[in-house]
């Protein structure tokens, strides 16, 4: 039996364990339980400084050396850093568990796709793998949305418990990439050294349409953080106006918020391919920039519960753009570069999010707090980003314009 079967019946299941995470709903509070705000600030900064120095060595070193001793590594690290999240209260030993989660979420970005991708065309199955994509995407969003439920379930009891529950499906993902093989045995005798593996990276971008893609990609990790970051804060600050909504029961809500939105993202990702198939490419990725500009919108024009509504579609574009996105990206990347290029990719959206914080914090003096005219300041700046960038992506479009079958 070929190995990269085996690779293709257990990649599904670590894909799964890996992207359970139970402690999305709770992490901004649970911080803020243990640490001043200027310190929970310091904690994201340290997460997003140590991904932009990792992510894309951590690409290199896949194509370099491998992507299973890659993916193990991640394992590992996630491992690692939510036993700490879980025992600790300091400030040194979040500090230590954030630099390891930025190891493990580094490690496995990039080398994920094209362990699935390249586990694939060593079978001569590369053309299931938008598909499979698709349907693993599926897949992650309906555990993830389990998992974050049971996170604010149990946080409830103590907000550490969801860094509990994270530690066990992180450790499913270890043991399943124990008995990952390596597939495409000669791409590390066909990377080069850094530098040039960096400019070749770079020269691909000289395809009109992986420049698009590229642009497009930065822009939407800056438009998908967004919510991310803001929607537990803004559920506390209902919950101060809503009698129907008890702050203490504010964990519970955030995990079923997010368990929602990522149910109702699920089956949007299972069709993500047949609707690219019917739009477009590019039509189908502009329709996830607008409704992510929407979800933004409503956020900072008004705190209602019908907004909340409007929040749970928030991984809808996401759940839309994944599948389309790495099937049109991974072909057109020579195996040998492929984890660089998305780890590259990754680091610029990163980074530019990281830049976006930065300008948005200049808004406000050190002493404020996260209240209803900060959060509505923080939405409606970030609306214009949203616009901005739908417009600029649709300018851009003649200037890449492919036939319908060269784009997927």
């Amino acid at each position: 039996m070929h190995h990269e079967s085996r690779n293709l019946r257990l990649y599904p299941l670590y894909a799964l364990a890996f992207n359970c995470y139970a402690w999305t709903p709770v992490f901004f509070l649970y911080f803020s339980q243990n640490l001043p705000l200027a310190a929970v600030l310091r904690l994201e900064a340290l997460y997003y400084a140590a991904v932009v120095l990792l992510e894309v060595p951590s690409g290199y070193f896949s194509d370099r050396v491998g992507r299973k001793a890659t993916l193990l590594i991640s394992s590992t690290a996630m491992c690692l850093s939510y036993a700490l999240f879980t025992l600790g209260g300091s400030f040194e030993v979040f500090a230590a568990a954030q630099v390891l989660l930025a190891v493990g979420i580094s490690f496995n970005s990039g080398t994920d796709v094209s362990f699935h991708y390249d586990s694939l065309a060593e079978l001569g199955r590369a053309g299931e793998f938008g598909a499979r994509e698709a349907r693993i995407t599926r897949n992650n969003l309906f555990a993830n949305g389990f998992a974050s439920f049971a996170g604010g379930a149990v946080a409830l009891f103590a907000l550490r418990y969801a860094y509990a529950l994270s530690f066990a499906t992180a450790l499913v993902g270890l043991v399943v990439a124990l008995f990952f093989k390596e597939p495409g045995r000669d791409h590390r005798q066909r990377a080069a050294g850094f530098l040039t593996q960096l400019g070749r990276c770079l020269a691909c971008l000289r395809n009109p349409l992986l420049a698009w893609l590229f642009f497009y990609c930065v822009g939407m990790i800056i438009l998908d953080h967004i919510p991310y970051e803001l929607y537990q804060p803004y559920l506390d600050l209902l919950g101060e106006r809503a009698a129907w909504l008890p702050q203490e029961g504010t964990p519970l809500t955030a995990g079923l918020v997010m368990a929602v939105s990522l149910f109702l993202g699920a089956p949007v990702a299972g069709y993500s391919i047949r609707l690219r198939d019917k739009l477009g490419l590019k039509p189908a990725l502009l329709s996830a920039t607008l409704m992510q500009t929407v979800v933004i919108a409503s956020m900072g024009w008004f705190l209602h519960p019908l907004v909340v509504a409007l929040i749970l579609l928030r991984n809808v574009p996401a759940a839309l753009k994944t599948a389309p996105l790495n099937a049109a990206i991974a072909p057109r990347v020579d195996t040998s570069l492929r984890a660089t290029y998305l780890s590259l990719q990754s680091l610029v959206g990163r980074l530019s999010f990281s830049i976006t914080l930065a300008g948005l914090s200049l808004m406000f003096a050190p002493g404020d707090h996260p209240d209803w005219p900060a959060l509505s300041r923080i939405s409606q700046t970030s609306t214009v980003i949203g616009v901005a960038l739908l417009l600029l992506l649709i300018v851009s479009i003649p200037f890449t314009t492919q036939s319908k079958a060269e784009e997927t």
